[in-house]
């Protein structure tokens, strides 16, 4: 009986502790976390001002939630969100700058009758130009350039090479006199000069003819064109923008050589190391004269002083860096304006080196050398 009581005892005993342990098990089972991810999308636009481009930013933003017991005994709930947002705008822009150095294109080439309106929008000035010079020209002979005279405001002659302290100097009238033989109200012998020199003009029309109206195609000369032109020939020779009254005995000094200052500025002209100065009054002139003959002329070429081609009896003339000083330093006077407007009148082309002195239109044209526009 006792026997029988004791195995009841731990048979009971055996099914409480199963209960416990199972119940134990129960609370203590591994924690379980949730995790639940959403994608955010955040657009940032980015403007590329001139492209039209437009750049896009995608930011993801995670959320997690967590599920954990903290004890046997006690459930707890805890939830982590972590949120992450970049926001980033970038802008591009692009910006198209003009230039403010100063340009063939950005001169006024309004006025003188809109001579030059077909230079006003034009992208190649320089070809544009020469073009436009070559096509107006009218020649004439050389003859009627004798008459053609320019004067002072007290309506004397402006005779090249004539100097302030000389006893001539605004005294001449306008007259060619008997074969340039002026006698009255003073005594003096008168020529016309051609500032770029005859000699070194080897070129000549491309029909070879020494009488033409209209600018044509030029080419070399191999020697046989050259000539001392009559008073009837018209053609390059007799172009109004080389051509100039002067006194007879500096224009037979002058000849074939060079402009120069090898002896610094003086009032009167002289000749000294090979090259001729024309006096202070007149450099300014004569580099103007000189540079539309460039423009205007193919072949023909104002060369620096020491330039390898700087030999006289060619095509080549100088020197330009000279010129350019003087360009400077003797600016567009009232009487060279009317001179220049008198030389349109007859033969209705124009300089412009003397119309836009005031825009620096040579120092720009020949920033870079004498340009040598083709036919």
């Amino acid at each position: 009986m006792k026997n029988m009581k004791r195995l009841l005892i731990l048979f009971l005993l055996g099914i409480a502790s199963v209960s416990v342990v199972s119940c134990d098990n129960w609370f203590s089972k591994t924690t379980t976390t949730a995790s639940t991810t959403s994608l955010v999308s955040s657009t940032v636009a980015s403007t590329v001002t001139d492209t039209s481009v437009t750049a896009t930013e995608t930011t993801t933003t995670f959320t997690t939630t967590t599920v954990s017991s903290t004890d046997s005994s006690t459930i707890t709930t805890t939830t982590s969100t972590t949120t992450t947002t970049v926001s980033s705008t970038t802008t591009a822009t692009s910006t198209t700058t003009t230039s403010s150095e100063p340009s063939l294109l950005n001169i006024d080439y309004s006025g003188f009758s809109n001579y030059y309106a077909s230079i006003q929008d034009s992208t190649d000035v320089i070809s544009d130009m020469a073009s436009l010079l070559r096509s107006t020209i009218r020649y004439v002979t050389y003859g009627e350039a004798r008459y053609i005279y320019y004067e002072y405001d007290d309506g004397s002659q402006v005779v090249l090479y004539d100097w302030p302290s000389s006893s001539t100097y605004q005294q001449i009238p306008l007259t060619w006199g008997s074969g340039g033989s002026i006698t009255s109200p003073v005594s003096v012998t008168i020529n016309r000069e051609h500032v770029w020199a005859r000699n070194d003009m080897k070129i000549k029309p491309q029909s070879g003819s020494t009488s033409i109206s209209r600018y044509e195609p030029h080419i070399l000369d191999n020697g046989t064109f050259y000539h001392s032109p009559s008073n009837t020939d018209s053609g390059l020779y007799s172009d109004l923008f080389n051509l100039w009254n002067s006194l007879a005995s500096p224009n037979s000094t002058h000849g074939d050589s060079f402009f120069g200052e090898e002896s610094g500025a003086s009032a009167k002209y002289y000749s000294s190391g090979g090259v001729f100065y024309p006096g202070d009054e007149y450099k300014g002139d004569i580099a103007r004269m000189l540079f539309y003959m460039t423009l205007m002329y193919p072949y023909l070429t104002l060369v620096d002083k020491g330039d390898s081609n700087a030999v006289e009896g060619s095509y080549f003339y100088g020197y330009l860096d000279v010129l350019l000083e003087w360009n400077a330093e003797d600016p567009v006077s009232d009487y060279e304006i009317a001179k220049a407007q008198l030389n349109f009148d007859e033969q209705r082309n124009r300089n412009p080196f003397v119309d836009f002195y005031d825009q620096d239109f040579a120092e720009l044209l020949f920033a870079y050398g004498d340009p040598n526009v083709a036919d």
